[in-house]
C-alpha cells in the first residue's frame, strides 16, 4: 500500500532520516519505535507528504505521493498527529464531521459511520460538548474518531487505504490506550494499513505484525517484534537491559533487568 525508498530529509544542516526505506501493506499494522529523536515523526511527514524529502521516493497504492491530489488522497488515507492547536470552541462533533469534507455521502449515511465510530471510542457523551474544553486524554480520542470516520467509506468499499498514527496512546488511561490499539488492529483487519509511531514497546509488540526501530534517522532494525525488540537490540538503542516476556494467555510486556541508572 505504501513503499518508500531511500528517504533523506534534512532540516536546517541536520540529517534526520538518512537513507530509509519503509514499506506497509494492506491489512498489517506497522509500528514504527525509536528513542527522542530519532526521527519517526519525520518519517510519518514523509510519508504524509507534510515534509520535503530531499532524496528518496514515496508510492501510495503504487502511485507516487506527488501524483495525488490532495481530495483524493484523503479519501483513502487519514492521518492522526501528535496533537492539535484548536483554540476556536468547535463542538466535538464539528470536530469529527470534518472528516465528511472527503466524502460526498448522503447525510444519512454518515450519521451512521459517525455515531458507529462514537459508540466505539464510548465518546457519545462528549458530542455536544467544546472541544476545547476536553482533557488530553478526550481531545485524543475524539481526534482519532475523526481519522477513523475518514476511512470508513474506502474500508466498506474495500479501497485500499492507508491510516497513519502518531502517538494514538498519549495522554489515555490504560484502558484507552487498549482501546485506541484494538480499533487500529480492526481497522487492518478490515483492510487498512496501518502505520503508528510508539514509544511504548509492550503495546507495540502487542498489535503490530511488523517493526521498525529507529536511531538517528536511520533503520537499525526491521522485523517480526520479536526479532527486532531482543535484549541485545534493546541494550544498544536504548541502553537498557530489556526484553519482551511472553506469558500465556497474555499480551506482550517489556521485562526491565535491574540497571545503574547514573544520576
Amino acid at each position: 500500500m505504501i513503499n518508500a525508498r531511500r528517504l533523506a530529509v534534512n532540516v536546517g544542516g541536520k540529517v534526520i532520516l538518512n537513507e530509509v526505506s519503509f514499506a506497509v501493506d494492506a491489512g498489517e499494522v506497522v509500528a514504527v519505535v525509536g528513542p527522542n529523536g530519532a526521527g519517526k515523526s519525520t518519517l510519518l511527514k514523509a510519508l504524509c507528504g507534510d515534509v520535503t524529502v530531499q532524496s528518496g521516493h514515496i508510492t501510495i497504492a503504487e502511485k507516487p505521493l506527488h501524483k495525488w491530489d490532495l481530495k483524493s488522497l484523503a479519501k483513502v488515507r487519514a492521518v492522526l498527529c501528535q496533537s492539535y492547536d484548536v483554540e476556536f470552541p468547535f463542538l466535538v462533533d464539528e470536530i469529527i464531521n470534518m472528516a465528511s469534507f472527503a466524502h460526498q455521502l448522503p447525510l444519512e449515511k454518515w450519521q451512521e459511520i459517525v455515531n458507529d465510530v462514537c459508540v466505539k471510542l464510548d465518546i457519545n457523551e462528549l458530542r455536544s460538548k467544546s472541544f476545547t474544553q476536553l482533557s488530553g486524554g478526550e481531545k485524543q480520542r475524539v481526534q482519532f474518531a475523526r481519522v477513523l470516520c475518514q476511512l470508513q467509506p474506502a474500508l466498506h468499499q474495500k479501497v485500499p487505504c492507508a491510516l497513519l498514527i502518531d502517538e494514538p496512546t498519549a495522554n489515555l488511561d490504560l484502558f484507552h490506550q487498549f482501546q485506541i490499539m484494538q480499533l487500529a488492529k480492526q481497522s487492518a483487519k478490515q483492510g487498512a494499513a496501518v502505520v503508528m509511531v510508539v514509544h511504548d514497546l509492550a503495546l507495540a509488540a502487542s498489535f503490530s505484525n511488523r517493526i521498525y526501530l529507529l536511531e538517528r534517522g536511520e533503520v537499525k532494525a526491521s522485523g517480526l517484534p520479536d526479532s527486532v525488540l531482543n535484549m541485545a537490540q534493546l541494550k544498544q538503542t536504548y541502553n537498557i537491559p530489556a526484553e519482551l516476556s511472553q506469558v500465556k494467555g497474555c499480551l506482550p510486556s517489556l521485562k526491565v533487568h535491574q540497571h545503574p541508572l547514573s544520576v
